[in-house]
């Protein structure tokens, strides 16, 4: 039975609560992993389990063995004792350090991919490091090959390098273990693998008990933030009451807008058809008219003139209005920039903040609504 096939079997007894101590014991036989002679590593005389088991956290493989045998004799005296163990977590204990040791001298044993195996990583890949002792994650990397091997080599010809990532390796080392090496994704073109890089980076530095040991936080990366910090650095300053300098018809564009429109999209998606009096405009004297999408101003135009539909003078979406559309539309409004680009400074002061502090009409069946200073 291979390594691999042994570190199978103690998860397998890790973790299914159903086995019974014959199944404990055939397994752990094809294992090898039964001490006759286990007195032998024992420290105490008589046996005393609670104290054999304290030494549990620095124990080899072989003297988890025993330990584990020592478990299955006890409950040769003491029917029931090992299915009680298995219920406190003793067992799981035991067989998880031996999994660990067994992984660690796997990891140890090999260097390097082998050709068939560098061929199916198809390209970059993503990798982590991990304590084999806890399995927590203590570096993130990206690279090609064999890179994933590069830093065991680095830590033994930098011996008295400061890199807290060296620093990491040598103390697992001084144990007798090996680093644990775990391919995240792998077959990625090199820009994919940077940014699984810095997203993982980005990730685990806010995980309270993880401390990578990445000097730097990979490349095109943010630093991660919840989402309240996010609003409060990237998101709109919402106008007060005492902000409002000019007359504004405020325009509601929930329905019409999407992310990723062009200006002269929004522009033209903004200035018409509105169900609104010419009259009314010219008495407030509007000075700009605002598009917001969900509280966002994501427009603000300065009209040159106003018109009602059926003048047709460099009317929106002309090319879309059929005779239908026509007749339904002729009686509202609209208005036109000469550029709708030259947004004088005033104007520009109003653009990407948020209204949604302002009383505004926020009923869906009217879009437009007025604010005055």
């Amino acid at each position: 039975m291979t390594n691999f096939d042994k570190i199978s079997q103690f998860k397998r007894l890790s973790t299914d609560i159903f086995l019974t101590l014959e199944a404990h014991c055939e397994i752990l036989e094809k294992c090898e992993a039964i001490k006759r002679n286990y007195s032998d590593y024992l420290t105490t005389e008589p046996i005393d389990c609670e104290k054999e088991l304290l030494r549990l956290p620095t124990a080899d493989f072989d003297l988890c063995c025993a330990l584990l045998t020592m478990l299955i004799r006890e409950d040769h005296f003491a029917n029931g004792s090992f299915e009680l163990r298995k219920r406190n977590g003793q067992v799981k204990m035991i067989l998880d350090r031996m999994g660990m040791l067994l992984e660690a001298s796997v990891s140890s044993d090999v260097k390097g991919f082998s050709e068939k195996a560098a061929l199916a990583l198809g390209g970059f890949y993503v990798y982590a490091l991990l304590d084999p002792e806890t399995d927590k994650v203590f570096y993130i990397g990206k690279g090609m090959g064999n890179r994933v091997f590069s830093h065991e080599i680095e830590s033994g010809k930098s011996k008295e390098s400061e890199k807290k990532k060296l620093k990491k390796i040598r103390e697992i080392e001084e144990k007798g273990l090996s680093v644990k090496r775990l391919i995240v994704n792998w077959g990625l073109t090199e820009n994919e693998a940077f940014v699984a890089e810095a997203t993982l980076i980005n990730l685990l530095n806010r995980m309270p008990d993880i401390k990578l040991t990445n000097e730097v936080s990979g490349h095109h990366v943010h630093e991660s933030l919840t989402t309240e910090e996010f609003e409060l650095l990237y998101g709109a300053v919402p106008l007060k009451k005492e902000d409002v300098k000019h007359s504004i018809l405020v325009i509601k564009i929930n329905k019409l807008y999407r992310r990723g429109m062009s200006e002269e999209e929004i522009y033209d998606s903004v200035r018409g058809f509105w169900n609104a009096s010419l009259k009314t405009i010219n008495e407030k004297q509007i000075k700009y008219v605002f598009g917001v999408y969900n509280g966002l101003i994501v427009g603000v135009y300065k009209p040159d003139a106003w018109h009602y539909g059926y003048e047709m003078i460099d009317a929106p979406q002309r090319d879309m209005l059929d005779a239908e559309a026509y007749e339904r539309l002729k009686n509202r409004v609209y208005f036109v920039c000469n550029d709708f680009r030259a947004l004088d400074e005033e104007g520009k002061c109003y653009l990407h903040k948020s209204i949604t502090n302002l009383k505004v009409n926020q009923s869906a069946q009217n879009p437009i609504t007025y604010l005055v200073p």
